[in-house]
């Protein structure tokens, strides 16, 4: 097989996996630094530069917007789209304090998360190379709605998203299985191995067990810090096995269940520097059992437990002294902490089991027991030092650098000729990070902001862009757009004239908006010439003039046509 077929081949497999031909037909992105694919089916002599070969063109892939729909739109296609409101509600709202509360670092060329909730009973969830998490609604069915066991999936997913894991470990297989065939001279093998290790890319499933555990511990910090219950990890990796079905993000590649249990176990523990613990369904606080739990409708005795201890490990990790819990005594009661949802399983259960003084004085003697050994600032270190390592790493994608510049440029335009003007003023905020002095990301926030029908705010931002950048048309032309939208057909003509003056019969829709702006005035004569150019330029896009101005400008047409055949 030659190179030429070998990649009409890959082609094809792309092609029929939909994850691939917007990339294949779509415009360049300036980011892709990589040489494109077919060099690197054609470096079979440069064997040591395989790995970051396919590690550049993976990566280059996984921060394509237009990838990041394709391979959303084949899901939806593949497996179904989930409707119900309460299933996608609660997914939404998770995965948005994730985003924007927890404590974690994007990478430059890492694409904003986007999520759906697929159709399939089965107890799964991935998350692709581009940054798309797919939620199956068996997954949230049979965690019972628990917002904090739901946590723990999607942190576990949005780690394997930042820490790019998808490219990463595919780009090793591929280096390796690549360089081995190549040494055995065997294209048999090479192109079986590429073709497969592609395939299980595109559907998200070459995790190596490294990865996993990352995902598992990163996704459990990320979970805490952005408020969820530190149990909510153990809790649903405890019920895994109990599911029917492929088990919760685990084919083969994932850990144990009961290894993972006892990792996410010593997780929570320590978020709480050491004091509190689950045996079976009882909860210790340093070894004192305080409370043992019964399953209830939705929750298995162990699940409860883990709640429970959530809620303690997080006091004491939110609280640097035992009197900012605030144990008050009311009547037969003591209150403590605040009216947090976390809170709820540890109030509950320890007033029905009658428990309150107790916790009250184990609580007291643990913050005691710090002080004499230090537990506490232990822990704290190792939380400083894993923040830090965040900082640094959030540090790359707030650097000015012609890199970053680019790879926030195309995003943003990309995401607004998507029509996703959320995700384009996203990344249109993150290029405005790295130079504050962007006239580009001014035009795509005012851009974004026209789309969704915020003319004012498209005018004030396009108005900006025109300050640092002045020459600038397509601004300009987009003010115009946004100066009509607003009534200001003063504004709107002076943009109009700018073009004439400075690019004559560049931009088609120069013509389309003065049709609009004359026709607005009443000139309806004006209107017809200019919606006239337009149709002569863009003779495809007729259909955005008018009805009346069309059937006008065809019958002036053939009047003319006639005059001259005569």
């Amino acid at each position: 097989m030659t190179k030429k077929q070998l990649w009409k081949k890959i082609q094809m497999t792309f092609a029929a996996g939909g994850v691939m031909m917007t990339m294949l037909a779509g415009p360049a992105a300036p980011v892709a630094h990589a040489e494109d694919w077919g060099n690197i089916l054609g470096g079979v002599i440069g064997i040591s530069n395989t790995y970051n070969q396919y590690l550049s063109a993976l990566l280059s892939l996984g921060n394509d917007p237009r990838q990041q729909n394709a391979a959303l739109t084949k899901d939806m296609d593949d497996n179904g789209r989930c409707y119900d409101e309460e299933t996608n509600a609660v997914v939404t709202s998770v995965m948005e304090q994730l985003i924007n509360k927890g404590e974690y670092a994007m990478m430059p060329d890492s694409l904003p998360f986007r999520w759906r909730v697929n159709n399939s009973e089965e107890f799964n969830a991935f998350c692709t190379a581009m940054d798309y998490v797919s939620v199956n609604r068996g997954a949230v069915e049979q965690l019972n709605y628990n917002r904090d066991e739901l946590a723990g999936v999607l942190a576990h997913e949005m780690i394997h998203g930042l820490k790019q894991h998808v490219a990463y470990d595919n780009a090793k297989t591929i280096a390796t299985q690549y360089g081995v065939s190549l040494l055995q001279g065997s294209t048999d093998i090479l192109t079986g191995t590429l073709l497969q290790v592609m395939a299980n890319y595109n559907a998200a499933k070459n995790y190596t067990a490294p990865s996993e555990n990352e995902a598992d511990e990163m996704g459990f910090y990320l979970m805490a810090s952005a408020g969820f219950n530190p149990g909510g990890f153990p809790a649903m990796v405890s019920r895994m096995p109990d599911s029917p079905g492929e088990s919760l993000l685990n084919p083969d590649n994932h850990p144990e269940t009961r290894t993972r249990l006892t990792r996410g176990a010593k997780w929570m523990s320590d978020y709480g520097f050491g004091h509190v613990t689950v045996d079976g369904t009882t909860v210790l606080i340093d070894g004192t059992p305080l409370v043992t739990m019964q399953a209830d409708d939705t929750l298995s005795g162990v699940e409860r437990a883990y709640f429970v201890a959530g809620g303690i490990s997080k006091g004491f990790h939110d609280n640097r002294l035992a009197s900012t819990w605030f144990f008050k005594q009311t009547g037969n009661t003591i209150s403590y902490l605040n009216d947090d949802e976390v809170y709820r399983p540890l109030k509950e259960a320890v007033r029905e089991a009658g428990v309150e003084g107790l916790l009250q004085q184990l609580v007291e003697a643990a913050y005691k027991s710090d002080a004499k050994t230090g537990n506490r600032e232990k822990y704290l270190a190792e939380e400083k030092e894993r923040r830090d390592d965040i900082k640094k790493e959030q540090q790359k994608a707030l650097k000015k650098s012609d890199e970053n510049i680019a790879t926030y440029q195309h995003k943003s335009d990309t995401y607004n000729a998507l029509g996703l003007t959320k995700l384009a003023v996203h990344e249109a905020n993150r290029l405005l990070a790295v130079d504050p002095n962007s006239a580009f990301a001014h035009g795509e926030l005012g851009w974004a902001h026209y789309q969704e029908g915020n003319y004012a705010a498209s005018a004030e931002e396009h108005k900006k862009a025109i300050a640092i950048d002045p020459m600038n048309n397509w601004n300009h032309l987009r003010l115009g757009y946004a100066c009509n939208a607003l009534g200001d057909v003063e504004g709107a003509l002076a943009a109009c004239a700018f073009l004439d003056k400075n690019a004559p019969g560049r931009y088609n829709d120069e013509y389309w908006l003065k049709g609009k702006i004359f026709d607005q005035m009443g000139d309806e004569a004006k209107a017809q010439r200019a919606f006239a150019q337009y149709i002569s330029v863009a003779p495809d896009d007729i259909n955005a003039v008018p009805e009346h101005y069309r059937m006008a400008i065809k019958e002036e047409k053939e009047r003319v046509e006639q005059k001259y055949s005569n």
